[in-house]
């Protein structure tokens, strides 16, 4: 299995050229090739940014749209700035899924992402990105960042939308507990940690083929969650 490890990464900000595109879309492939050849192919947008030759080069997915899969691409540089024409991104600081690759740049980025999608991760679906070290031969180092949603504290489901997130007394979002499991500053219901463990087992019985292995996961899993720590 595809191995990675989990990096907390403070704020950064990248400026690059940008298109909209998703994994739904025939040409999507097409699409991000050009929008590097755009970057790469002339020393034009380099100069502008003030960057050197050998510079790391970053590739960006964010904006996601939840209808129609789709997200905003960027291919860029670290900077502070951003010259008329580029797009400024920050990727926000927080938990990242780090992933190892090195191989030929040409076909690497498709192969890698083929993997990473196979992998069940609770994705928070803000900025995702690629790091790119290039070398004259052809290959590449490249490291891709999937960002890590919140994990509710009471239920364990990840929050990757703001209505999954429950709310404080206040009205603010919670960045703890979930919309099912929090409102208003109380929790919903009164459970044990027993309790919580059926009811995560009964709301979605399709996921766990093996019940009471799934059980098991979860009374090893649970006490680690801020409700349920003794």
């Amino acid at each position: 299995m595809l191995q990675y490890e989990v990096v907390t990464l403070p704020a950064k900000k990248v400026a690059g050229l940008k298109i909209r595109t998703g994994n739904a879309d025939p040409a999507c492939s097409d699409k991000i090739g050009g929008l590097w050849e755009r970057l790469m192919g002339t020393d034009a947008y380099r100069e502008r940014m003030h960057t050197e030759p050998d510079a790391v080069c970053y590739g960006l997915y964010t904006n996601y749209g939840w209808d129609d899969e789709s997200y905003d691409a960027v291919a860029g540089y670290e900077s502070v700035t951003c010259p008329d024409g580029f797009t400024a991104v920050e990727i926000p600081a927080g938990d990242y899924a780090k992933f190892h690759f090195h191989g030929d740049i040409r076909e690497l980025p498709m192969r890698a992402w083929g993997e990473i999608w196979s992998i069940p991760l609770p994705r928070a679906y803000g900025v995702d990105f690629e790091e790119y070290r290039n070398y004259a031969d052809g290959s590449a180092d490249i490291d891709i960042y999937i960002g890590l949603a919140d994990i509710c504290q009471s239920c364990g489901m990840p929050m990757a939308k703001p209505a999954d997130r429950g709310t404080e007394a206040d009205g603010a979002e919670s960045r703890t507990y979930c919309t099912y499991c929090y409102q208003n500053g109380v929790f919903t219901y009164d459970a044990t940690m027993e309790e919580q463990i059926e009811h995560n087992l009964n709301c979605a019985p399709e996921f766990y083929s093996d019940r009471e292995r799934a059980r098991e996961q979860m009374r090893a899993y649970f006490p680690t969650l801020k409700r349920w720590k003794k």
